[in-house]
C-alpha cells in the first residue's frame, strides 16, 4: 500500500525577510540585513534602526549604516582598515583613469607607531601656492610656507675675475656707455630649497607672498683715469621675469651710485646695495643686473665720467657680490 505524500506549508513573515534577505518593503533594495533585528515589519527604519543595517541596492550601491547609499560604498560611521594576512601596514589605493594605465597612489599607515594618531583635514580654503600644515595635535590647515624668516636662498661671488665683464665703449673718451649685464656668481652659500640657478644667477619664486630681497656688489672704484674729478655711475637692479634678457622684464628695485676716484689708490672697496620687500607671485624669476650708463669725458677734460674697459670687483673683500631672497 502506498504511503500518502504530506505537504508542509511554512508561512514566512516579512520580518524574517527584513533580517536577512530581500526587503519586501523596499523593492529597490535587493539585499537588506537588519543587524539588530529592530526594523519595523512595515515602513522605513528610522535613523537609529539603520545604524546596524547593510543594504545592496538595485544599481549596485552598498550602504552600511544607511539604507539609501549615494555611492558604490556609503558608510555612515567610521572605517577601519586592518593589516593584511602578512601583517603589513594597511593602505588605501587610488587608481588613475583606466584610459591612461593602471598606476595608482596609495595612502599607507607607518610601519611603526608609538601610539594612536589622528589627522584632522583642514576646513579653510586653500590658495595658490599654499601647503598643508599641521600642529602637534594633528589638526591641519592650508597656509603659506613660513620658514621662520630663514633665508630661502643666498648666493655670492668670491672670485673677482669670474665676475669681470667688458664694458662696451669703456675707456674711450667721448663715447657713450649704455649697457646692462647679469651679475655673475661662482660660489653657492646656501640654497636649501634649490631655488637658485647658479649659472644664470636666477632665483625662481616657489609660492606667492612677501619677500625680502637684499643684493650688493663691490666693484673696483677706479675709473679709466684715476684722478680727482673723474667717476663712473653704477646702478644695481633687481629685475623680475627678464627671461634671459638683462634689459627685459620689470625693474622692481635699484640704487644708482656715483663713485669719485681717489688719486694714488687705484683699487678701492665700496658697496652698491639694494634691499627691500616686494610682493611676488609663484613662478616669478629674479635676477641681479648691473647697469652702467653715461658718456665718457673727452681726453682733454679734467673731470667727468670715465668708465674703465672692464667692470671688475674689489680684490680685498671675501665676497664681491651677494644676492639673498627671504620669505616673510
Amino acid at each position: 500500500m502506498k504511503k500518502p505524500i504530506i505537504f508542509t506549508f511554512v508561512l514566512v513573515s516579512s520580518i524574517a525577510f527584513s533580517q536577512v534577505g530581500i526587503n519586501t518593503e523596499n523593492p529597490q533594495q535587493l539585499f537588506h540585513v537588519d543587524g539588530n533585528r529592530d526594523n519595523p515589519t512595515t515602513g522605513t527604519p528610522n535613523s537609529t534602526q539603520q545604524i546596524n543595517d547593510v543594504v545592496i541596492t538595485g544599481n549596485g550601491q552598498v550602504g552600511i549604516g544607511t539604507i539609501s547609499p549615494v555611492a558604490k560604498l556609503d558608510v555612515a560611521g567610521n572605517i577601519s582598515v586592518s593589516t593584511n594576512a602578512t601583517g603589513t601596514a594597511s593602505s588605501v589605493k587610488f587608481y588613475e583613469n583606466s584610459s591612461n594605465g593602471t598606476n595608482s597612489v596609495s595612502l599607507q599607515a607607518p610601519s611603526n607607531l608609538g601610539t594612536d594618531r589622528s589627522i584632522t583635514l583642514p576646513s579653510n580654503t586653500p590658495s595658490n601656492g599654499y601647503v598643508l600644515k599641521t600642529n602637534d595635535l594633528g589638526v591641519t590647515e592650508w597656509g603659506p610656507v613660513n620658514p621662520a624668516s630663514a633665508t630661502l636662498a643666498s648666493i655670492s661671488l668670491s672670485n673677482s675675475s669670474s665676475g669681470s665683464t667688458p664694458i662696451i665703449n669703456g675707456g674711450t673718451g667721448g663715447t657713450t656707455v649704455n649697457q646692462r649685464f647679469f651679475q655673475k656668481f661662482d660660489n653657492m652659500v646656501t640654497d636649501p630649497n634649490d631655488r637658485f640657478e647658479v649659472s644664470t644667477g636666477t632665483y625662481r619664486v616657489f609660492q606667492s607672498g612677501i619677500y625680502l630681497i637684499t643684493a650688493y656688489i663691490m666693484p673696483n672704484a677706479a675709473p679709466n683715469r684715476n684722478e680727482m674729478g673723474f667717476y663712473y655711475p653704477v646702478n644695481l637692479e633687481i629685475r623680475k621675469n627678464c627671461a634671459g634678457n638683462p634689459s627685459g622684464g620689470t625693474n622692481i628695485m635699484d640704487n644708482a651710485t656715483i663713485r669719485w676716484a681717489t688719486p694714488g689708490q687705484p683699487i678701492l672697496r665700496y658697496s652698491v646695495v639694494v634691499t627691500g620687500m616686494v610682493s611676488l607671485n609663484a613662478g616669478d624669476t629674479l635676477n641681479t643686473v648691473i647697469y652702467v650708463n653715461g658718456t665718457n669725458a673727452l681726453s682733454s677734460n679734467s673731470s667727468g665720467i670715465s668708465y674703465p674697459s672692464n667692470f671688475t670687483y674689489a680684490t680685498i673683500s671675501d665676497f664681491k657680490a651677494l644676492f639673498s631672497v627671504t620669505a616673510l
